[in-house]
């Protein structure tokens, strides 16, 4: 199949059965003010229009030398004319943005102008079927930009912001003003290109990046690298061993690394629907050579799901990464439902951090697109932290870091940015902590039975590289040592983002939060070195944003 085969059968998986509309099986929520909620899903209510600047209360010291803007992404649009969309990925985007200037810290946000969301908001209803969604009476989908949301994640890219989704393409933004610049091209051949929301930077101002392809049988995984100046370097087709969900990769210094879990695609009446839990396959990690694509290897693991990953480094002729590992995909096909019924039905797993460790060995070189790759006999090693953790960040060195500038060759840059350290960092991340348990500081709380009020996130966890019991605040549990902080009753946590050390400040987590019980929105600073300590300042309002995904900082 070549590139243009690809970038059609991305719309054709849009507009194939799996989308039709069923009139039996419509929207569960006509109402969603009549469904008895809990207190946490306020959540999930979405927002009603764009917010106007706000200056937050601010408490304890914000640093005078941090100044930028924290800018998040996530659905937002939950519900029009009394409809309500039945799971979580189908909101449209809104960009939040928290200007800190001066230890003061201004809200704004505003939805994301996708061709869904203004056609949407002109006809005053939902017109389009979404990933989770079937609405009546459809519009038709000619393309996978039709129907996209833009609400995953944000990348800065040459001077503007890069809304991004899992299948379409990326929405340029005005990093300041927020306003919606328009699509954003990478050559009219590749119009439509299927963009994930996590890319990787290549350390030479470009991207690595993916997309999937699942019609008509089909198994292919398309692997590409963007340029510096946003051309299309490289780009390969890979045939998969199963039509695995796939939301993010990693890197090392010379691999790209994807799991190809258990949860694979069939048939449905969402593109969500579709995807079943399928044990008796076993997981896969694909190791890919950087510099020749048609070189990869295949290592069997025990059935499993992931969204997210951590580090990946090559050591000793092997490979370990860390990733964010589900015992199953209930999360993706139960989970998030239940969280906009606001009544949560079904109890599913947490992820556990854990590092998988695989041989590199000389990987076969495809002749051809049928053949994936090298299947290795089974010798993967799996370490389970014990800890229950989602969104992990890390320090990833850029070339615009002085104080990496001054400590490091050009060289030993370049592979710190693309994955190439030889040593893992610390890890931080956020996990569902009981409230109980986090109280009298029983390791118990990593039991996901065991869980916080909301069964949400609480508490934000920094997992060291090497276990250290003179560290002050560090605890061991299973393979790790980490340090973590509860945030409360009554409090989601949000992904925490790294803000690397400059000339001007230290390290820094910056992390926002949900405030159930008082609706409020917020976010807290804590220094990287020391998170158990708690945070050194926070802000707050008397505002309930909706719950999102991912973000990113600018300095000023």
């Amino acid at each position: 199949m070549d590139r243009r085969q690809f970038l059609a059968g991305s719309a054709a998986l849009m507009t194939t059965a799996v989308w039709a509309s069923s009139v039996d099986k419509l929207l569960a929520l006509d109402n969603a003010q009549a469904v008895a909620r809990e207190p946490w899903a306020i959540g999930f209510n979405g927002a009603e229009g764009d917010y106007q600047p706000l200056t937050m209360q601010v408490s304890g010291e914000w640093p005078a030398q941090l100044s930028g803007n924290l800018y998040r992404n996530g659905p937002a649009k939950m519900s029009r004319a009394g409809k309500a969309y039945q799971h979580w990925f189908d909101g449209d985007g809104m960009v939040q943005q928290f200007s800190v200037v001066n230890g003061q810290i201004q809200h704004q946000a505003k939805f994301i102008q996708t061709k869904k969301f203004k056609v949407e908001e002109a006809a005053g209803a939902f017109k389009y079927t979404t990933a989770g969604t079937v609405i009546p009476n459809a519009l038709p989908i000619r393309n996978n930009d039709d129907l996209n949301v833009a609400n995953t994640s944000l990348l800065p890219r040459h001077g503007e912001l890069l809304a991004l989704w899992e299948a379409g393409s990326p929405y340029r933004l005005d990093a300041q003003t927020l306003t919606t610049l328009g699509v954003k091209s990478f050559g009219d051949k590749f119009k439509g290109l299927p963009f994930s929301a996590h890319p990787l930077d290549d350390g030479q101002g470009g991207l690595w990046n993916f997309g999937v392809w699942y019609v008509g049988g089909e198994k292919q995984l398309l692997v590409y690298q963007v340029a510096a100046d946003d051309s299309i370097a490289r780009m390969e087709v890979i045939e998969l061993p199963q039509a695995s969900y796939l939301h993010a990769f990693a890197q090392s210094e010379n691999k790209l690394v994807f799991y190809i879990s258990s949860c694979v695609y069939e048939e449905g009446e969402t593109y969500i629907d579709a995807f079943k839990w399928r044990p008796e396959l076993p997981s896969q990690l694909l190791v890919i050579d950087k510099a020749d694509f048609k070189a990869r290897q295949l290592h069997p693991l025990p059935a499993g799901f992931v969204f997210h990953f951590g580090q990946a480094i090559e050591k000793n002729g092997e490979l370990s990464v860390q990733l964010c590992l589900y015992p199953n995909s209930a999360i993706l096909t139960q989970g998030m439902k239940g969280l906009l019924t606001g009544a949560r039905k079904t109890k599913t797993p947490h992820a556990e951090l854990v590092t998988i460790t695989v041989p590199l060995t000389a990987p076969l070189t495809a002749t051809s697109k049928t053949q994936l790759a090298e299947t290795l006999p089974s010798s993967a090693r799996i370490n389970r932290s014990g800890v229950m953790m989602e969104f992990p960040q890390f320090a990833q060195q850029t070339m615009s870091n002085k104080e990496s500038a001054q400590q490091t060759s050009n060289a030993e840059k370049l592979a710190e940015k693309t994955g190439g350290a030889s040593e893992f960092v610390p890890l931080f991340g956020v996990g569902a902590r009981s409230d109980s348990a986090a109280n009298s500081g029983a390791n118990s709380n990593f039991k996901y039975e065991a869980e916080s009020e909301s069964g949400l996130s609480n508490t934000l966890y920094c997992i060291h590289n090497a276990k250290d019991s003179s560290q002050h605040g560090v605890d061991t549990l299973g393979d790790a040592s980490y340090s973590a902080f509860y945030l409360g009753k009554g409090k989601i946590a949000e992904e925490p983002l790294y803000i690397p050390a400059t000339e001007q400040h230290e390290a820094y987590l910056l992390m926002t939060w949900l405030d159930y019980h008082n609706a409020q929105s917020g976010l807290s600073l804590f220094r990287a070195s020391d998170i158990s300590a708690g945070p050194i300042a926070s802000a707050h309002m008397n505002r309930v944003l909706p719950l999102g995904f991912h973000g990113c900082f600018i300095n000023a």
